[in-house]
């Protein structure tokens, strides 16, 4: 059982005990619940306060009345006052002692409310250092919705977040609710009254019987769970409602100003740390898809052939310059029979993810044809049809294909709707564009080749839109004519097939400067030196 040094230390029961003896001027002595003396040195301590009568007279002192002082039902102490000379204690000393014994009790009261509001406070303190730190969603929930039941003295708690389409309030965190009660069906925003008022106030809503209230969807499972009162608060983050808390009792209960306050400041810490921890997660999905990203990109490089340097007679040079991790553009050379080299370039529709996908595709499919099959119209009718199994509406790409005879410097070639390579050849400029349509868009298309004999001095020169399309901060694009310059230029500096590329490079980034590029670009240069 609880006594009154439980509630009050002994410093301030003697200064009570003297206010009450020079109050009532009779000897007043606060006791525990038996009786027995609290402070050292009986009833005559304070003497000093009475009158020369009540001195004198305190020789034969008898004990006239006694009040307990009852705290929450319990007796935990006793207000005593002794009338000298055995006289009877009059009315007014009887009032006087259940005064006191009232002042006391609420004095006793008033600690106790200090320490639950103490500790109520330590409890939110200590929220906010936990929700400060790297917590997952799924135990951050946990530790609120049981940290209410505790700060709150409640007999159960509930947290529901708004789904993604804001239209249902999902359960996510319990803390001491069944199963059954948690399956009763789904709260859906427009149907709750309770949750609809709580998000659109901010402010908590009291329930004083969830068994009764017409505003409670499912009376009938808070009955059979024991849930009688209940208070919701709303989740809300920088005016963006995330969801509700929910705290209830299994008896009638009305939650006072500090409670409200309490689960409401509690409330509002955990929709940031919501907002937080999800923020996380995102950050944790996103580093882990960069991660893979650059591994894909790593794959991709190595796709990405070196120039052939055993081909004799001929010369060649590339430069690759994907725009993201993951690139749409490729170009390859493919070792064909009989000493012939193919020699591939290709741009897909877009960029990232999808774009390189569809690029690994299409090259594996070109390899994969261009080992069995010589006639270029048919290799590309065949890709095509590749691409088009699997292609959306909106994917498709451009291929120029060519095939050159190392023996004879016979260069065949075929063109799918790709921006035409340049032949220059001796001052003059020749488009080898002959072809057909892109790829991707109707398997039933066609395309047709052509061929050239190579000549000593012939420089080919073929690229992706990339460089044809990279603007400057005018917004003028690099465009045909500048490229054309650029490479006469690398010519007539002598440089071979890798110089000639990277010169090219140079002159359109010499152009664009620092503006940012929105496109792959890719340069494949082939020379008879």
């Amino acid at each position: 059982m609880p006594q009154l040094t439980d509630y009050l230390d002994s410093r301030t029961i003697r200064e009570l005990q003297d206010a009450f003896r020079a109050a009532a001027e009779v000897p007043v002595r606060i006791c525990l619940p038996d009786g027995s003396a609290i402070l050292a040195g009986g009833p005559e301590g304070g003497q000093g306060r009475l009158s020369a009568s009540r001195r004198a007279a305190v020789d034969r002192p008898d004990v006239a009345a006694t009040v307990p002082v009852t705290v929450d039902g319990d007796v935990v102490g006793r207000v005593t006052a002794s009338v000298p000379g055995g006289r009877a204690a009059a009315p007014q000393t009887e009032r006087f002692l259940r005064l006191a014994a009232d002042v006391v009790a609420r004095l006793c009261k008033g600690e106790v409310q200090l320490h639950a509001r103490v500790s109520e406070l330590t409890t939110l303190f200590a929220l906010a250092g936990e929700f400060s730190g790297p917590r997952d969603l799924e135990s951050l929930l946990d530790l609120v919705a049981g940290t209410v039941v505790t700060a709150l003295a409640g007999k159960a708690c509930s947290i529901r977040l708004l789904s993604d389409d804001r239209t249902e309030l999902v359960i996510k965190a319990v803390a001491n609710l069944s199963p059954e009660y948690l399956e009763k069906g789904p709260i859906l925003l427009s149907e709750s009254r309770i949750d609809q008022e709580a998000l659109s106030t901010g402010r908590a809503v009291y329930v004083a019987d969830e068994q009764t209230d017409p505003r409670v969807l499912y009376p009938k499972e808070a009955r059979s769970e024991g849930i009688v009162s209940a208070l919701c608060a709303p989740l809300v983050y920088k005016d963006r409602a995330e969801g509700v808390i929910h705290v209830y009792t299994d008896y009638p209960h009305e939650f006072d100003w500090f409670e409200v306050s309490l689960l409401q400041a509690i409330a509002g810490q955990a929709a940031g740390a919501i907002v937080n921890a999800r923020l996380r997660e995102e950050a944790e999905r996103a580093a882990n898809l960069k991660r893979h990203l650059q591994m894909a990109a790593v794959v991709q490089r190595r796709m990405t052939p070196p120039e052939p340097s055993n081909v004799p007679g001929l010369d060649f040079g590339a430069v690759y310059v994907p725009c993201f991790e993951l690139a749409g553009d490729f170009y390859d050379f493919i070792p064909l029979p009989g000493e012939n080299l193919g020699v591939a370039i290709c741009d897909v529709a877009g960029k990232g993810i999808r774009a390189s996908l569809l690029m690994a595709m299409i090259r594996a499919s070109l390899r994969a044809h261009a080992s069995n099959i010589y006639a270029m119209a048919t290799v590309l009718d065949r890709v095509n049809r590749d691409l088009c199994a699997v292609a959306m509406d909106s994917d498709f790409a451009t291929l120029f294909y060519g095939v050159v005879d190392t023996r004879s410097r016979r260069f065949t070639y075929a063109n799918a709707g790709h921006p035409p390579p340049l032949l220059f050849r001796a001052g003059q400029l020749r488009e080898l564009g002959t072809g057909g349509s892109i790829l991707g868009i109707d398997a039933a298309l066609h395309w047709t080749h052509q061929d050239l004999q190579l000549q000593p001095g012939d420089v080919v020169l073929a690229y992706t839109d990339g460089l044809t399309d990279a603007m400057n901060f005018a917004d003028e694009p690099f465009g045909r004519p500048r490229i054309e310059a650029a490479a006469r230029a690398a010519i007539a500096q002598g440089l071979n097939a890798k110089g000639i590329a990277r010169h090219v490079l140079w002159e359109m980034r010499r152009f664009a400067g620092l503006q940012t590029r929105f496109d792959d670009l890719t340069i494949v240069v082939m020379t008879v030196p």
